[in-house]
Parts: structure tokens; C-alpha cells; sequence
């Protein structure tokens, strides 16, 4: 329980209700990359322009993502006090366990299906 204020809570609802249609646009964005990355590896002759093209969109959707759920991750730190964020850190997966928001789902060599 890291007993956040209301004001808090309020901050933290509306930060996260201000950045939720554009992190479903960039979830979207890997989606749609992910399928064309797919379509281009398994043509029975590899357009290697066309599917280096297609890498280079996915990595730019995943980096597009990334960034913005680092700028969402900085505006809700700044809510929180010093001490609401360490118990926070305590509550986080150990550093190179993945974690809900950095397990790779949506690599197109993954044998995992996205969500």
C-alpha cells in the first residue's frame, strides 16, 4: 500500500486517462508492423529491401512506445513522494526479469502469442 492521497489518485487517474488512446494508437502501430514484418519473412523469396523496411517500422513502433511509456512513468513518479516510490521499487520484479510492461509479446520470431 504505498497510501496515496486523493489528490494523488486523481493525478494518477488522469495521467494515465490522458496517455491511454495514444499508447492504444502505438500498441496498434506494433500490431500492424508486427503483421507485415511476418507477411515479408515468410514470402517464398525474401524481399530483403522490403522486410529491412519492415524492421525498420517495427523497431520504430516498439522505440514510439517505449518513449511514451516513459514519459507516462515520469509524469506518475513526479506524484509520488520519495518514500511512496521506493516501496514502489520494492514491489517491482527484480532488474532482467520481465516484467507486464517490458516482456517482449510482440516480437514476430516470438513463439508466444500477443495478448
Amino acid at each position: 500500500n504505498l497510501n496515496l492521497s486523493d489528490e494523488q489518485k486523481k493525478q494518477i487517474r488522469q495521467t494515465i486517462q490522458d496517455y491511454r488512446p495514444r499508447l492504444l494508437e502505438l500498441r496498434a502501430a506494433i500490431e500492424r508492423a508486427e503483421t507485415e514484418l511476418e507477411r515479408e519473412f515468410n514470402q517464398p523469396t525474401v524481399d530483403t529491401h522490403r522486410a529491412t523496411e519492415s524492421i525498420d517500422r517495427f523497431a520504430s513502433a516498439h522505440g514510439d512506445l517505449t518513449r511514451t511509456l516513459s514519459q507516462m512513468s515520469l509524469k506518475l513518479r513526479t506524484v509520488l513522494k520519495p518514500e511512496q516510490w521506493d516501496e514502489l521499487q520494492r514491489k517491482r520484479p527484480v532488474r532482467g526479469q520481465p516484467s507486464s510492461l517490458t516482456r517482449d509479446r510482440h516480437s514476430p520470431l516470438s513463439s508466444k502469442p500477443p495478448p
